[in-house]
């Protein structure tokens, strides 16, 4: 009786006279609190009479409001009253120490956010701390009790006037961010304890998992400080060592041995969902839907909290090592997406939103004032970018776009590429100075008097595989238009090389010489041309080299067997690295990618390119890598991957600029097509191609073999790294394998689209069965006739005319 009798009133600070015990723990007690990390294994599924019951209705899915988020219509009204607003604070914690895997911090703060969020949203209080309080007998797991009764002490502070105590678990988040809990309900009912559980389990069988401590709400009372007291005492009893799952095994022993002091005040809460268990709403969330895709147990409500137990985010494993690598990434995954979908429920307010579960980026919601700000401050901006790939034919396109292609396409001044994604002294100097590269010095952002009609857009090759450029072209311009040139990997990886090795030999006449290598008739020559002391030594030693008897040229034969020879060295060293990191990413979860763990993004500007431009030819060509990033943040709509080689091909050029024309808005019969065909001011052949260079003539099948072998290129991603590309394939839709001199199906495996499997979507990547034809995965963004790829037959002469 004078236990109910402290929880009927506010509790006064004369009744700190419960037990001498309780106050002499009390008093070593600090008002913080420890991160909860516990192995719980989760309950089996129920037998039908111990199931909860569910509503029969079964509601359509409902698009959640744009702006200030309503109750979701799925859940009791009754749960949904007397949320009590400052009645309740969330007491979550995190450990003293960083986490011993590189995502952990990370994740941790995500669920953190996300906890603060929804305390923001209802008015809640919110207490988080990082120390032990009781370390001797209340470590680790049994420290939530430690925390929660030096909270729940009368004459807390901390406390501040909540008379509820919500604790959650360090990984689980909320997911119906709207949910008010029912207060009200509770101390009518006079719950003082309510968390989820099955009677049967807990009070008959006296199972420890009949209950999950990892989130539970407890009413500010004598009652709840003499529970928790008893807790206190179990954890430092002989009882501790045979109790299983930590202080939910303490709970469930205090249930099941003593129902008469406990089970009256205790509600085990079966209808809604207070702590979900992951893999059950595993890919159930749709953005922006108050509802689940599908049933699970019976209702297709969202849950309230889901509880992410056993994906270690601190640890990377677990305990005892029922929790595979694959397990922990899969779980991540599935956490990430529940954060985006409950995050988008909350930035909604602030006029932002998510565009896909899988995407980090936001962007402004429509009609929200900060989408109208932001549209007119960037409606100067481009609306289109080519992004590359480098040796892609991007300067073919851009000559062909500056020459007046088509009318209402502006390209930048200056010179070709502005780099003010990828560079960060060019992005330093802000979006005023970007929009000047446009509308000259003095350009006023938003402000372009009489060109607003024009479709502007830029060419810059760094920008599809350098880090952060596709994280800032998303910040600046979420809505732009994103054009990809995807030329035939092996083949791009050797032109790239072939322009680092003509500066090595050559120097300055590389850029006035498509052979440079013919044009060196002396020693005196190759100095008179040098561009550094560096470059001069590397030339001087290829000339000592290579240099034909009579001493008046070089030797083609010579100078073949150097390419080759430095090209499989550079290449060799960087395929180590990269297998390297591949087999340390196997596991990880998709927000780790291939460049950061090359260590790319922590580079200087000035490391950074020399590394991207001599020293990254493989994985420059791994475009499934680049594309799956891009399309991290920018839909499938907004993305048009093409071929690069359709472009050089007269028989073809015309299908691909009305493809890009479409996807751009432009009129094509107002294209100026003669421009298609016209020669640039660099061309040597006379074709539309600005700065090819000659090929090494040994080069050409056997060391193009090489790099097309199943050991080189396509194969450097492994089985499970692949099928993260399922939107580049879905999206590449077959058109990015090219035939080569050797099996081009291998080059460019990571592309290939396979059949999607009965429970969705997903696009794995590995080659298509020889003959067969590959499937149609996703409409691709504009319907104009394709035109045919290149064939084995004219890839010899394609080869030698376009390497540069």
């Amino acid at each position: 009786g004078g236990l109910l009798d402290g929880c009927s009133r506010p509790a006064q600070g004369s009744e700190m006279t419960m037990c001498g015990a309780r106050r002499s723990l009390c008093g070593l007690m600090s008002l913080t609190i420890l991160l909860h990390v516990a192995q719980i294994v989760l309950y089996p599924p129920l037998d039908a009479a111990s199931q909860r019951s569910v509503r029969q209705s079964q509601p359509p899915a409902t698009a959640i409001e744009p702006a200030i988020l309503r109750p979701l219509a799925t859940t009791a009204a009754a749960v949904r009253g007397g949320g009590g607003g400052e009645r309740l604070m969330i007491v979550t914690a995190t450990q003293p120490g960083p986490c011993t895997t590189r995502r952990g911090d990370h994740v941790l703060s995500l669920a953190l956010k996300n906890k603060w969020q929804f305390a923001t949203m209802h008015g809640h209080g919110m207490w988080l701390s990082s120390e032990l309080l009781s370390p001797w007998d209340l470590a680790g797991q049994w420290n939530k009790v430690a925390v929660l009764a030096a909270l729940m002490q009368p004459a807390s502070e901390a406390r501040g006037g909540a008379s509820w105590l919500l604790w959650a678990d360090d990984d689980v988040l909320f997911s119906d961010m709207s949910f008010r809990f029912p207060l009200d309900q509770y101390e009518a009912q006079e719950a003082w304890l309510v968390l989820w559980g099955d009677e049967r389990m807990t009070y008959e069988l006296g199972d420890s998992e009949g209950v999950n401590t990892g989130t539970m709400l407890l009413r500010v009372c004598d009652w709840s400080r003499a529970l928790l007291e008893a807790m206190t005492r179990l954890a430092s009893s002989s009882l501790r060592p045979v109790l299983t799952n930590h202080d939910q095994g303490g709970l469930v022993h205090l249930l099941h041995t003593a129902p008469e002091l406990w089970r009256r005040h205790t509600r085990l809460e079966r209808d809604y969902t207070m702590n979900g268990h992951w893999p059950s709403y595993t890919g159930a969330f749709t953005l922006g839907v108050a509802t689940l895709r599908s049933p699970v147990w019976g209702s297709s409500a969202l849950p309230v909290i889901v509880h992410y137990s056993g994906c270690q985010m601190c640890r990377g494993h677990s305990f005892n090592g029922t929790w595979t690598d694959r397990g922990v990434a899969e779980c991540v995954a599935a956490f990430t997406a529940n954060y985006i979908f409950a995050d988008d429920q909350s930035l909604r307010r602030l006029g932002l939103r998510h565009t896909r579960l899988g995407m980090p980026g936001v962007r402004p919601a429509e009609g929200s004032p900060l989408f109208a700000r932001h549209a007119e401050l960037t409606r100067c901006m481009p609306r289109f970018l080519v992004v590359g790939t480098q040796k892609g034919g991007t300067s073919t396109l851009h000559y062909v776009l500056r020459s007046g292609w088509h009318p209402r396409v502006a390209l930048n001044k200056g010179e070709k590429e502005v780099h003010h994604f990828s560079l960060d002294d060019n992005h330093a100097m802000g979006p005023a100075r970007y929009q000047a590269r446009w509308d000259g010095e003095g350009a006023q952002l938003g402000t372009c008097p009489g060109r607003e009609d024009k479709v502007r857009g830029e060419v810059s090759a760094t920008y599809l595989d350098y880090p952060r450029a596709a994280e800032r072209a998303f910040a600046l311009l979420p809505f732009a238009k994103v054009v990809l040139l995807l030329r035939e990997p092996a083949a791009r990886l050797v032109s790239s090389f072939n322009m680092r090795w003509q500066v090595e030999v050559c120097g300055k006449l590389t850029w006035t010489r498509r052979d440079c290598f013919k044009g060196l008739s002396s020693r005196e020559q190759v100095k008179e041309h040098a561009v550094g002391p560096f470059q001069l030594a590397a030339a001087l030693k290829v000339w000592a080299r290579c240099q034909t008897p009579g001493g008046d040229g070089l030797d083609a034969s010579c100078l073949g067997a150097d390419f080759v020879e430095k090209l499989a060295n550079r290449t060799r060293r960087e395929r180590r690295e990269i297998d390297v990191c591949l087999a340390a990413l196997e596991a990880d979860a998709p927000p780790l990618s291939l460049g950061r763990c090359l260590g790319l993004p922590i580079l200087s500007q000035r490391k950074l390119y020399k590394r991207m431009e001599d020293g990254a030819y493989v994985y420059r060509s791994m475009y499934a890598e680049h594309v799956a990033v891009w399309l991290s943040y920018f839909p499938p709509e907004q993305l048009l991957v093409l071929p690069s080689e359709p472009l050089f091909e007269r028989a073809t050029v015309e299908a691909q600029m009305s493809r890009l024309a479409a996807f751009l808005g432009l009129d094509y019969k107002e294209t100026n097509q003669e421009v298609l065909f016209s020669a640039s001011p660099a061309s040597v052949t006379g074709a539309p191609h600005e700065n090819g260079r000659e090929g090494v003539p040994v080069l050409r099948r056997r060391e193009h073999h090489h790099f097309t072998h199943p050991s080189g290129v396509g194969a450097s991603m492994s089985p499970r790294r692949r099928q993260r590309c399922s939107r580049t394939c879905a999206l590449g839709s077959a058109r990015t394998t090219h035939a080569s001199p050797a099996s081009s199906s291998q080059t460019a495996s990571f592309l290939q689209p396979r059949t999607a499997p009965p429970g969705g979507p997903t696009i794995g990547c590995e080659p298509a069965p020889a003959g067969a034809a590959a499937p149609s995965t996703r409409a691709p963004p504009v319907t104009t006739a394709q035109p045919p790829l290149p064939t084995a037959a004219n890839a010899e002469a394609r080869h030698a005319r376009d390497e540069g």
